[in-house]
């Protein structure tokens, strides 16, 4: 009895079969009602109602036409491909899951073919593998080319774009002398590019828009805080960079000094830290703009601590005392001005410090006994000449220098 059960369950399931067979072949006819049908109908197990069991979905035994397996088919196609195409994210990530498969997959053979050296083959699939995602990579998110940016670098420092004077205040309330501290370069190229150098790159892009905008404005001196000395104790691949955008750029910012009148001065208390490449492209940059006068001056401040040209200052001093060409009795603040490194200026009238943070960072400390503190909540990549412009008109109408008086 058990038997003759089970025998007409299977007929009874087969019998179930056919007729899902024809149904299936007559939702061929509409697209519609097929794609709304086909799920339930063809992938659902079946119950058989005279046994009470479940039964299993023999294969083997399906006659089903080539014209339902290819309708299928194309439904999944269809459905992947609008998943596919409504997330964005899908379309970033599938190019790098085929590179990375292609690379494994030629690796792999590569392999087969020369099982005699495993860890040759190993490392060619494993370089091919890299260069297609750093390829894909590269295709995905589009990267300024190193020397277009360079170029365009060049030609804004010769454009005339903002050289015009804009600010409205009379020439005689200017700052005469401006010293900034350029902070944030590090904070910016991590948060935009994730990359310090590239922060360093924009930070002296920013360097020669701001001179143009103190030519612009009739600002006599400028002082940049360049390289500190405590800065050498940053990591040795950020400080490489940054020596290597002074190598690089020490002569073309020379040639275009010459052209603009901007003579040039390199303010350093530790310069034999200085790698010997960077201090010769400084070195011809200061003697051939030594002869440029009545136009801009700019102080590079590199390798420099206020605390060492302090203590410099006061061994020079004691060296003349020593002498006897100086009497310690008679030394006076204009003895120690003249053997600082600024005695070729006036002190700063105002200092401008970006990033937000509230410090001097050992910064021209004698000089700026008196100077005007602005600090600007921008990295200095952010700059903008409106933000030179607000500082200006600040020091101009919003401030009274009285000098203790």
């Amino acid at each position: 009895m058990e038997e003759i059960g089970d025998t007409q369950g299977a007929l009874s399931f087969s019998d179930s079969w056919q007729r899902k067979v024809l149904v299936a072949s007559q939702y061929i006819e509409s697209d519609n009602d097929y794609d709304n049908h086909v799920e339930q109908d063809w992938f659902f197990l079946q119950m058989d109602n005279t046994s009470n069991r479940c039964m299993t979905f023999p294969v083997e035994s399906c006659s089903c036409e080539p014209r339902i397996l290819l309708k299928w088919a194309r439904i999944l196609f269809y459905k992947v491909a609008r998943t596919y195409v409504a997330k964005p994210l899908l379309l970033a990530l599938l190019p790098l899951c085929i590179g990375v498969l292609v690379g494994i997959w030629i690796g792999k053979n590569s392999q087969t073919k020369q099982q005699q050296d495993d860890s040759s083959s190993s490392i060619q699939g494993s370089t091919l593998s890299f260069r297609i995602i750093h390829t894909l990579c590269k295709w995905l998110v589009p990267q300024e080319n190193l020397q277009r940016k360079e170029n365009r670098v060049r030609t804004h420092l010769k454009s005339d774009v903002d050289t015009k004077r804009e600010s409205g205040v009379d020439i005689q309330d200017i700052p005469k002398h401006v010293a900034v501290i350029m902070d944030g370069n590090r904070r910016y190229g991590k948060a935009r590019y994730g990359n310090v150098a590239k922060g360093h790159w924009d930070g002296s892009k920013t360097l020669v828009d701001f001179a143009k905008w103190c030519i612009a404005e009739g600002i006599q001196v400028l002082t940049v805080y360049a390289f500190s000395t405590e800065n050498w104790n940053r990591e040795p691949s950020e400080v490489a960079s940054l020596m290597q955008i002074f190598a690089k750029y020490c002569d073309e910012l020379r040639i275009e000094a010459l052209q603009r009148n901007i003579r040039i001065h390199v303010l350093s208390t530790e310069s034999d830290r200085i790698p010997g490449h960077v201090k010769a492209g400084l070195q011809r940059m200061v003697q051939d703009t030594r002869h440029c006068e009545n136009g801009l001056t700019m102080n590079i401040c590199l390798s420099y601590g206020s605390r060492g040209e302090i203590v410099n200052a006061c061994k020079a001093l004691a060296i003349d005392a020593r002498d006897g060409t100086l009497s310690p009795e008679t030394i006076s603040e204009h003895d120690v001005q003249r053997k600082l490194l600024t005695n070729h200026c006036p002190d700063p009238d105002v200092v401008i410090r970006t990033s937000g943070e509230y410090r001097l960072s050992n910064f021209l400390l004698w000089q700026l006994a008196y100077a005007e503190l602005f600090f600007v909540p921008k990295q200095w990549p952010e700059l903008k000449k409106k933000d030179l412009l607000q500082v200006i008109r600040t020091y101009a109408h919003g401030r009274r220098r009285r000098f203790g008086k």
